[in-house]
């Protein structure tokens, strides 16, 4: 794309700004000096997301006695000043001036110089760093993301003190020009993940980059994928954490969840807080999460199928009580589920978009109502609104929110072929889920790592021995070293 050098005249360049800003009527432009009715020394920038209050105190005062020097010495004085302040970019093309001033920055013009000066001014409110709402742990750290991407590019250096850790800039979005960055450990991150990343990013194009997921889709293996093959997180601990085990993160100015690549499935089924619990607990958690996945993607095509086609399967008394609460119900077991995953669903979505407290009050009164009311008025069994419960409620331990998103959306093309060919339809539909996330990959690497056996290693290493601590004390005592497999 061609761009325009600057040229040596303030006037020029500042008409062509004006005419760039046109009916903008946040850009200002001041002369700090005039001559001969034309200005040798201006600056432009566009107020409210520039702090005017420190422009005007650390720049245009001193700027201003610019006046008092002879012909020769002002436009020396301005540069000596500008190239004082550290912190000035020079910009020599005016595209780069525009996305400068569009960034919060202010650009300062001198009369005869193929170049303008840039300042980094912001004068917006941020967000202040505050315990992240969705990863709650017990235990742990309580710092979260926010949206500015400088706070976050602390927290995680903050936590990682070395200089093998590397960031590479993006510039994504032709009209936001959202700054994106890769963060890496030198000497532990895997380089062909690191380079399909980085190749990646340079191929995305889009308008306007807002928030991590729309990169995320962008940049993912298999768009039309169910599940997400990139993990993102709010958490700076556990993006320190995935660094360390040779994975890249990737923060977006503007966005409080950063991306992790490339991830496992085992990655979603685990919070960041099973690294601050003793192993056997943690890792007795993450067996109930899997049994609770089970329950929440298979449970009511499991009991459709038990009911509606295997009856014999049932111990006696379960299936007469069964039967005896099915008496008098004038649907089949499919829609009985249909109609209490669809109203589960809505009730769900109902509480999230209303205020916190009246919506835990809408989620909780009215599962409640609803349930008894559907019970007495004969429309669904008990059993079927103990099923979709017990469904709903092993759903919510499952750590993201994606995955969760996923198996909702699964349990329902699984309870219309269970419907119509029992355990065998169910049989089918668990073969499917596990033939797609075994082909699924995450920038080359396998999704589910089942027949690779140095893949097996780093799973079983991460995420069942990741919270056991092996100390060797050496007998002197002056050599210590802890060596922590996670």
């Amino acid at each position: 794309m061609k761009q325009d050098p600057i040229g040596g005249s303030v006037a020029n360049a500042l008409n062509d700004l004006t005419r760039r800003f046109a009916d903008n009527d946040l850009f200002v432009i001041r002369d700090l000096d005039i001559e001969e009715g034309r200005p040798t020394a201006s600056f432009a920038y566009l107020r409210t997301i520039v702090d005017e209050k420190n422009l005007n105190r650390e720049l245009v005062g001193v700027l201003s006695d610019g006046h008092k020097y002879e012909e020769g010495r002002k436009d020396a004085f301005y540069i000596e000043f500008m190239n004082r302040l550290g912190s000035a970019k020079q910009l020599r093309h005016m595209e780069e001036v525009e996305q400068f001033i569009s960034a919060a920055g202010v650009v300062f013009f001198i009369e005869g110089r193929f170049m303008a000066y840039g300042i980094v001014m912001p004068g917006y409110e941020t967000r202040a760093i505050e315990e992240p709402k969705i990863e709650v742990n017990v235990r742990g750290p309580r710092e979260g993301f926010t949206e500015d991407i400088q706070k976050n590019l602390s927290m995680v250096y903050r936590r990682l003190k070395t200089s093998e850790l590397k960031s590479v800039p993006f510039q994504i979005g032709r009209q936001s020009q959202t700054t994106v960055m890769v963060l890496y450990l030198k000497n532990r991150v895997d380089e062909p993940v690191l380079a399909e990343v980085l190749k990646r990013l340079r191929d995305v194009q889009m308008n306007v980059l807002i928030d991590s997921a729309q990169l995320e889709e962008w940049i993912q293996d298999s768009k039309y994928s169910p599940f997400a093959q990139i993990l993102n997180t709010e958490r700076p601990d556990r993006i320190a954490s995935a660094l360390n085990h040779g994975k890249t993160a990737i923060l977006i100015d503007g966005s409080p969840n950063a991306l992790i690549a490339p991830s496992l499935f085992t990655d979603f089924l685990h919070p960041s807080e099973d690294l601050y619990e003793r192993f056997y607990f943690a890792n007795f958690l993450r067996m109930l999460r899997l049994i609770t996945l089970i329950i929440s993607l298979f449970g009511p095509s499991l009991y459709i199928a038990l009911t509606t086609f295997h009856l014999e399967m049932i111990p006696t008394p379960l299936m007469l009580a069964f039967l005896s609460s099915k008496a008098g119900i004038p649907f089949p077991t499919f829609i009985e589920a249909l109609i209490m995953e669809i109203a589960f669903e809505i009730l769900r979505e109902a509480s999230l978009r209303l205020p916190r407290v009246l919506g835990q009050s809408v989620s909780i009164v009215g599962a409640l109502i609803i349930g008894e009311t559907a019970v007495d008025a004969g429309v669904v069994s008990r059993p079927m609104v103990i099923v979709v419960a017990m469904t709903g409620i092993a759903s919510f331990t499952i750590p993201q929110f994606s995955t969760a998103i996923s198996l909702r959306l699964l349990r329902f093309p699984l309870m219309f072929t269970t419907a119509v060919t029992g355990v065998f339809g169910l049989s089918l539909g668990m073969f499917v889920i596990f033939l797609h996330l075994c082909s699924l990959k995450s920038f080359g690497k396998p999704y589910v790592p089942l027949f690779d056996g140095r893949e097996w290693r780093k799973v079983i290493e991460n995420y069942v021995l990741l919270p056991i601590q092996h100390r060797n004390i050496q007998s002197s005592g002056s050599n210590r070293r802890d060596d922590e497999t996670g």
